[in-house]
């Protein structure tokens, strides 16, 4: 099956967490905020996030057993270092922090986010991790924090932070530190969690590397929850169809065929999702439709090679195959 086509992507982060520190400044975001508030309550706290004071460059750690054990996964910070902390660094890599939920099963939604995006997560009652530069871009002092709740009348956000459980912090302090971390955020959730202001494609980006690294139950319950939440969305059809390709054509066909009428809304990936469905009707038996499907995708990329081997491997098929899709 070298023909049949793949979504790939490619994450390069890095970071790391030292020492707490603080400054002022007015940041972009916060007056953006205040200006066009988001559709969410003024104020809301996370209730039972777990704390756990943090030792000497452990926020990594900790922040991830916080969150870890809010859903249920007891982990203390002890456990999950060993997997995640970097003596030279003397912290935890973003990359790692990542590599980490997913081994747990969760999903790791990772981007570099902003204010309105972070505030509705948590009105969602979605714990989330931040990385924050205290000090300066000169000097950086990086630290993971987790957000717990907010208070826009106050202009105010809480954090699980260091020392300090449902720590206050003024918003364009906060936003101030976080910015010099570029906004990065992690929304580390289980794979039924549910939020509108998660972004489509990187949820299932991130459902996807759960697949990749094996956790295939949280991969395809993460795919399967993005079809319901994102109906009309073709990234999510794709992928299941794809991680079925290999082992269960009949599954495979179904949910290529279900996400079809989504598949142009990316022209540049259009003609992959109809030579991977041509196959997997070519396997079904069914060369007609397959027939149409590739000749469909040749129309879009007449010089694909594994449109092309496709196309050749239908050809080759019986007339007399029977479908077994129908």
């Amino acid at each position: 099956m070298s023909h049949i086509s793949w979504f790939t992507k490619a994450v390069g982060i890095t970071g790391f967490c030292l020492f707490l520190s603080g400054c002022l400044s007015v940041p972009p975001q916060t007056a953006m905020l205040l200006a066009n508030p988001p559709d969410i309550s003024l104020k809301h706290q996370i209730t039972g996030v777990p704390f756990y004071p943090q030792e000497d460059y452990f926020c990594g750690p900790t922040t991830l057993s916080e969150v870890f054990n809010f859903y249920g996964l007891t982990k203390t910070p002890q456990q999950i270092a060993p997997a995640l902390f970097i003596p030279d660094l003397q912290g935890s890599l973003q990359i790692e922090m990542v590599a980490a939920a997913r081994q747990q099963g969760l999903l790791a939604y990772a981007e570099s986010g902003n204010l309105t995006q972070l505030l509705s997560l948590v009105s969602d009652n979605i714990p989330v991790i931040v990385l924050q530069n205290l000090s300066t871009s000169w000097y950086p002092m990086w630290h993971y924090a987790v957000v717990t709740g907010y208070d826009l009348n106050n202009q105010q956000v809480v954090l699980h932070s260091g020392s300090h459980k449902n720590r206050i912090a003024e918003l364009k302090v906060f936003e101030r530190t976080w910015l010099r971390g570029q906004y990065w955020l992690l929304a580390v959730v289980p794979p039924d969690i549910k939020s509108s202001h998660f972004d489509r494609f990187i949820y299932a980006s991130a459902a996807q590397d759960l697949l990749s690294v094996g956790e295939s139950t949280a991969g395809i319950n993460a795919l399967e929850n993005a079809t319901r939440q994102w109906p009309d969305y073709w990234l999510s059809y794709f992928l299941l169809g794809n991680y079925y390709l290999a082992i269960d054509n009949a599954k495979a066909t179904f949910w290529y065929q279900q996400g079809l009428n989504y598949s142009a809304q990316q022209p540049e990936q259009q003609g992959a999702y109809l030579n991977n469905y041509a196959y997997s009707l070519s396997v079904s038996g069914c060369k007609q439709r397959a027939m149409e499907m590739i000749k469909k995708a040749l129309q879009l990329q007449p010089e694909d090679s594994n449109i092309l081997n496709t196309q050749n491997d239908i050809e080759k098929m019986s007339d007399n195959a029977s479908c077994t899709t129908d």
